[in-house]
């Protein structure tokens, strides 16, 4: 067999591509087949066809959490983009000792979820918090403000704390991106008396689409199975108001141990960030 012949390629992959597949199909299959059973870990396992997703369509709280998840992709997706390209169109047009502020941007990135949660959680306080402090200097607020006591301020809470952790990760692809954009156009640009949002808006925003359709689609999938952050944040309170999904689902495994259930909610969750997924890259199709 010679190197040029196609198959000698194919079969040099062909144990990598075995592990792959195993890797990715047998945790699959293992859902799938969970979340037939009724396995409470109080009754005996049996096979419960439809059952836990009968049960888990009736749940009050199984529509609770995807509101609530809904809302808190929506915000922080929204967040995170604005964020990155304010952070990109402000990094762009440094040159000297870039490195050291492209490495400083990212720091937030590689705080683990968990301790980005803790870390908000002292500064949301309203004690001797960072951030009632510094509203108050500045008279936006009279007193210290909690979010641990209001549902709309917990959520926009929660919200700011998970993008703070993704910003970055937008800035960096958005900052790629934007270097990228051929300087000769911005030129051209300006000698025929275009304004600075008029190239932002028919220049900058059309080239940076598909750099940033990847980036909104990593992020809004990352923000449908998120709970790390909110555990120690707000644990899901008050009163629900932070109970995303994959809060439902981290109820189900750990208070109830409703292993067929959470399968389920498991398999809903698959299917709804594969349709995610397949909306984003038939928009963005083209633009990569």
């Amino acid at each position: 067999m010679r190197l040029s012949d196609r198959w000698y390629g194919f079969i040099l992959n062909l144990p990598g591509l075995v592990i792959v597949l195993l890797w990715v199909l047998f945790p699959t299959f293992l859902l799938v087949y969970t979340s037939f059973l009724r396995y409470d870990n109080i009754h005996p396992v049996i096979f419960n066809g439809l059952g836990n997703y009968t049960a888990l369509f009736k749940h009050r709280l199984f529509w609770l959490s995807l509101r609530k998840v809904a809302q808190f992709c929506v915000g922080t997706t929204s967040l995170t983009l604005f964020g990155g390209m304010a952070l990109a169109l402000s990094m762009v047009k440094i040159t000297k000792g870039a490195w050291i502020f492209r490495s400083l941007m990212i720091l937030p990135w590689a705080v683990p979820a968990v301790v980005s949660g803790i870390i908000w959680k002292w500064m949301f306080n309203p004690d001797f918090g960072v951030v009632s402090d510094l509203l108050m200097k500045v008279g936006l607020l009279e007193k210290p403000l909690s979010i641990y006591g209001n549902f709309d301020l917990a959520m926009l809470g929660v919200i700011i704390a998970d993008s703070w952790t993704r910003i970055p990760f937008m800035g960096i692809i958005l900052l790629a991106a934007l270097l990228s954009v051929p300087q000769e156009l911005y030129e051209a640009a300006k000698v025929d008396g275009a304004a600075t949002l008029h190239r932002f808006a028919f220049i900058t925003l059309p080239l940076v689409k598909g750099p940033a359709m990847v980036g909104l689609l990593i992020t809004t999938m990352f923000s449908f199975r998120t709970i790390d952050i909110i555990i120690p944040l707000t644990a899901g309170g008050p009163g629900r108001a932070t109970y995303v999904f994959g809060y439902y689902i981290w109820d189900q495994i750990i208070k109830t141990l409703n292993f067929g259930m959470a399968a389920a909610a498991g398999m809903v969750l698959f299917f709804m960030t594969s349709l995610i997924a397949a909306a984003f890259v038939y928009v963005s199709r083209g633009e990569t």
